[in-house]
């Protein structure tokens, strides 16, 4: 069986927006790959729970699995997650918790912050969560996303991405995503992610030598599609992206998938898919 391991923390989704010698870019989608993971709630108290589920892109209708595990090792100073916990399959610090699409992740009643590791510069700390998708039972790679330890009822909440409008010379169309778009090769669409009010939170972060500091989070949009590129791989809220359909396009009458991720740097995510019909 044929294995590779993916890394997908909350601030993965960094990178540049063109591939380098000629390589497709990182936003296009032609292979299996995990573009999210979230968890509602993102942040969760000891013995507490969030239902976690996976975005699998690229399986061209494959079907694929996925099996779910905590990891209960602690990152080493200046780690995001310590990479045992993905190569260590049958250590003892790996406990399964379910398989699916969706499932339900506790965090463990009698863990501690400081088992966790040192806090970030929000000042939290997480739980390692790893994602095994197995594609057509012989491709298989792993994907980690980090779930915050808190209280849910007045710390973390996920943005919400409530859609994507698209503009040409012409008009601007919210995308529906029952209603594929329809589009021509060397089209080119001005891409914005609709966030809802609320979506960038504001909390208080530990300031070295200071009691603390008032931060307003920063929610962030990634881009990937099945076809043309962007011209921005990353948007922060208000920001658009062009997404130009003169390269890397599926044959006539196919459909192309458009994701955007929002994500912000305390772990919450949420996600949206639309579609395009090139005709």
């Amino acid at each position: 069986m044929a294995r590779r391991i993916a890394v997908l923390v909350a601030l993965l989704l960094a990178g540049p927006a063109c591939g380098n010698n000629g390589q497709a870019p990182r936003t296009y989608v032609s292979a299996p790959r995990v573009l999210a993971i979230k968890a509602q709630p993102p942040e969760v108290a000891p013995g507490g729970s969030s239902t976690v589920s996976i975005l699998v892109a690229g399986t061209t209708g494959q079907t694929f699995t996925v099996a779910w595990s905590r990891c209960l090792l602690a990152p080493l100073p200046g780690q995001a997650t310590n990479p045992d916990c993905v190569t260590n399959l049958q250590a003892s610090y790996i406990e399964p918790i379910g398989e699916g699409t969706t499932v339900t992740a506790m965090m463990p009643a009698d863990i501690t912050a400081d088992a966790l590791g040192q806090p970030d510069a929000s000042g939290g700390v997480y739980l390692t969560l790893v994602a095994r998708v197995t594609v057509a039972a012989a491709d298989s790679f792993a994907a980690v996303y980090r779930l915050r330890f808190g209280d849910p009822a007045t710390g973390n909440q996920n943005p919400t991405l409530i859609g994507v409008t698209a503009s040409d010379a012409a008009e601007t169309t919210t995308l529906d995503e029952a209603t594929p778009l329809p589009v021509r090769q060397g089209d080119v669409l001005t891409l914005n992610a609709l966030l809802a009010p609320g979506s960038a939170e504001t909390y208080v972060a530990p300031v070295v030598g200071q009691s603390g500091g008032t931060v307003k989070e920063t929610v962030r949009t990634s881009w990937f599609s099945t076809g043309g590129d962007f011209s921005d791989d990353r948007t922060d809220e208000g920001q658009r992206t062009v997404l130009s359909l003169d390269q890397l396009l599926p044959a006539a009458g196919s459909i192309i998938d458009i994701y955007g991720v929002a994500h912000e740097e305390r772990g919450g995510v949420d996600f949206v898919h639309r579609t395009l019909q090139l005709e």
